[in-house]
């Protein structure tokens, strides 16, 4: 005896292939199955819901006010069990995070956010990249990365807002800068933001600089900036971290703020992502 209330989904998946096609033949090359099949999917069909919605002739095959009916709601429920397996791949894709991270977080709090994040959730794995900003975005839109940590341009709207941080400039205690000669300026190469923001200041004030020492590696450019190389501009929690002492803030014009974003390639945060956006937003207060 057949239970009613357990519709085999292949015989909605054949109805719908007859319900398009107005055809046995061609709903069975739809389906991939044999003729046979679909008729006796259709058969099981109308048995278990106690209704005709197939009127058949010698030539022409069409659906009944019953048949009419079932299209969408056979559609709603394909696709309602669809999203289901989708929402199961998402939780189970979610096991392993892997984040973007922009090196001058790592001189921040951040990596007691991850730690913290990485104890609470030790069922997923979390791997880091770092780079610049404009080479994270680059990795999130190819797929390489599911969520990334930045800084955010001026201008910029993209990205989810955590906090924003003023940027400093840092020179070495022994060094002196004459705002009447060029400014020897150590920074990051092109597309950068804060190299942006460090030439746009200096421009907009009437000081000339040039570029004494260049390279996409932080550690690098604060080991320049010891060495007596000259100046670069970086956000104002560098101050806290061991490895920019002993570097001092010169007499240099305030640029503006910039915001730190998270962002993924998708319209909306999973559930473990959002967790981690909020701890970030709690260690780095407005």
């Amino acid at each position: 005896m057949l239970d009613k209330y357990n519709l085999d989904l292949n015989h909605l998946r054949s109805f719908l292939a007859v319900a398009e096609t107005l055809h046995f033949t061609s709903a069975a090359h739809l389906r991939g199955v044999s003729q046979s099949t679909i008729s006796l999917h259709i058969h099981r069909l109308e048995e278990a819901l106690g209704a005709s919605l197939l009127s058949r002739s010698t030539k022409v095959v069409e659906l009944t006010q019953t048949g009419h009916a079932l299209i969408r709601l056979a559609q709603e429920t394909l696709q309602s069990h669809d999203r289901i397996f989708e929402l199961s791949a998402h939780f189970k894709a979610q096991s392993h995070i892997r984040i973007g991270l922009t090196e001058d977080l790592v001189l921040s709090e951040f990596p007691l956010v991850l730690r913290n994040f990485r104890n609470q959730h030790h069922q997923t794995q979390v791997s880091l990249t770092t780079g610049l900003s404009h080479t994270l975005r680059t990795r999130l839109g190819n797929g390489d990365i599911d969520l990334m940590f930045g800084m955010q341009g001026p201008n910029e709207t993209h990205g989810t807002l955590l906090w924003q941080e003023k940027l400093k400039w840092y020179m070495h205690p022994e060094e002196t800068l004459n705002k009447k000669k060029s400014i020897p300026l150590v920074v990051f190469p092109e597309g950068s933001v804060t190299r942006r923001i460090a030439l746009e200041t200096l421009n907009r004030h009437n000081i000339d600089w040039h570029i004494a020492f260049c390279s996409d590696s932080l550690s690098a450019l604060l080991g320049a900036v010891k060495a007596g190389y000259g100046c670069t501009l970086q956000p104002s929690f560098l101050q806290r971290s061991a490895l920019a002492s002993p570097i001092i803030m010169p007499d240099l014009p305030e640029p503006p703020p910039v915001g730190f974003v998270a962002l993924n390639n998708r319209q909306e945060f999973s559930s473990l992502e959002n967790m981690l956006i909020q701890e970030t937003k709690d260690a780095f207060p407005t």
